[in-house]
């Protein structure tokens, strides 16, 4: 092993349990807040639903780095300052919340009006309708969709190298620099490609996972 190889991989694990740990939070999140979003835009109340349209489209329409500007750089100004963590954590929760929003309201449209008609008229109020009726059949819609948008959220987190988190990505550029400058060598290929083969690995098993769910319950 060269060495250089034992510090660096010391400082890229150290960024790699960070990129976990963010894209933990940031997945537990999106989907608990994403499924409470998602059930609030079936309300019959029509203001409830004007509100939770909004924040969805907000999310969702801006790109996930322009939030994550958003939320490191402006709002200290007006008091609302955040370290690299839970900025990064907060930009993600809201995009994914939205996308998950997004797609359990359309999982519980999706099932058929007779269902919820049926148990309001055995006197289920709304919150009954969807938690024994509704929700344990639009689960089978949602759980592909979700997986595919997991992996989606799991791969932007390296967005957040951008504000300056030391994830797996930022360790990574920072250890090529510092062997650039110390030795004039980057070792690019080996750092990026074991960054590569990190991603790949967390990410591969979740896709081949969304596909056979998306077979399976067809």
């Amino acid at each position: 092993m060269p060495a250089w190889a034992g510090p660096v991989t010391r400082y890229v694990a150290e960024g790699l349990l960070t990129t976990v740990t963010l894209a933990a939070v940031s997945v537990v999140v999106s989907v608990l807040l994403g499924t409470a979003l998602g059930a609030l835009l079936t309300l019959p109340s029509r203001p409830v639903r004007i509100v939770v349209r909004a924040h969805v489209e907000i999310w969702r329409g801006l790109p996930i780095i322009v939030t994550l500007f958003f939320i490191f750089f402006v709002l200290p100004v007006i008091g609302l300052g955040f370290g690299t963590f839970v900025a990064a954590a907060i930009g993600l929760c809201l995009w994914g919340s939205a996308n998950v929003a997004e797609i359990v309201r359309g999982a519980v449209q999706s099932v058929p009006r007779g269902q919820a008609d049926a148990a309001a008229a055995l006197g289920f109020p709304w919150p009954g309708r969807m938690r024994h009726v509704i929700f344990p059949q639009a689960a089978r819609r949602v759980l592909p969709p979700l997986v595919g948008l997991v992996v989606n959220l799991v791969q932007q987190t390296s967005l957040a190298a951008v504000i300056g988190l030391l994830d797996v990505l930022q360790a990574s550029q920072r250890s090529i620099e510092r062997l650039t400058l110390s030795s004039g060598e980057t070792h690019a290929v080996p750092i990026l490609g074991s960054v590569l083969a990190v991603f790949f690995v967390i990410c591969l098993p979740l896709t081949i996972l969304s596909r056979r769910l998306e077979r399976r319950l067809h």
